[in-house]
C-alpha cells in the first residue's frame, strides 16, 4: 500500500443495510440535531457515554484493543477510573441508556464533508429522515470504566485518520517548505551552532 492509498477514506456500506446516499446521511445528521431539543443533556452524553462504552467493548475484541485495556486495567488509572464510576454512579447512568453508534455517526458525518452533491441536496432540505432506532434491539449492556476509556481511545484514532485524511488532498508537505536563499546553506549565528 503507497501513502497516498492508506490516507484515502473508505466507505462501505453495510451489505443488509439501505446504501447511502448524501441525502440519507444528511437526513441522518439533521435528526440526531432535531433530537436534541427534545431530549435532556444528560440523556444526550450518557447515549454518548454508553456508545463509546459499547464501542469499547468491540474493540476489546481485537489484539490491539485488548492490550490496551489490560495496561489501563491493571494500572493506577484503571482502579482510580472504577472507583469514580462506582462512586459517582456513572456506569449505573450510562448503562440503563441505549448507545449512540458513535463511530459509524462519525464514518457518516465525514462521508458528508467528501460529498460532491452536498450543496444541491442542502437546497432539498428538510429531508424526511428513516427512524431505525437501535438496530438489533439488544440488551442494553453494563457501560464500565474500561469499555469507555477504550472507546474512547478507538474513536479518537479514527477522528484523528479522518481528519488527516481529509486534509492530505490539499495540505501541503512539510519537507517542500524551503528558504529560496542559499537552498542546502544552513544559517549561521550564535543561536544555530
Amino acid at each position: 500500500m503507497t501513502p497516498s492509498q492508506s490516507n484515502r477514506v473508505r466507505l462501505v456500506d453495510d451489505a443488509d443495510g439501505p446504501g447511502r446516499t448524501t441525502a440519507t446521511l444528511l437526513a441522518s445528521l439533521a435528526a440526531r440535531l432535531g433530537v436534541l431539543h427534545f431530549i435532556s443533556g444528560a440523556d444526550a452524553i450518557g447515549s454518548l457515554t454508553a456508545g463509546f462504552a459499547a464501542l469499547g467493548r468491540e474493540v476489546s475484541q481485537t489484539a490491539k484493543g485488548a492490550q490496551i485495556r489490560k495496561a489501563i486495567e491493571t494500572g493506577r488509572a484503571g482502579a482510580n477510573g472504577n472507583a469514580l464510576w462506582k462512586s459517582l454512579l456513572i456506569q449505573d447512568w450510562a448503562s440503563t441508556l441505549p448507545p449512540s453508534p458513535v463511530l459509524d455517526q462519525l464514518r457518516n458525518d465525514v462521508a458528508l464533508l467528501l460529498a460532491d452533491d452536498l450543496e444541491e441536496t442542502l437546497e432539498r432540505m428538510p429531508i424526511p429522515s428513516q427512524n431505525v432506532g437501535m438496530r438489533d434491539s439488544q440488551e442494553l449492556e453494563t457501560a464500565t470504566f474500561l469499555d469507555c476509556l477504550v472507546g474512547l481511545w478507538a474513536f479518537s484514532k479514527e477522528l484523528v485518520r479522518s481528519v488527516e485524511a481529509l486534509a492530505a488532498p490539499t495540505l501541503s508537505r512539510f519537507e517542500e517548505v524551503m528558504s529560496t536563499e542559499n537552498p542546502g546553506h544552513e544559517p549561521e549565528g550564535a543561536l544555530l551552532r
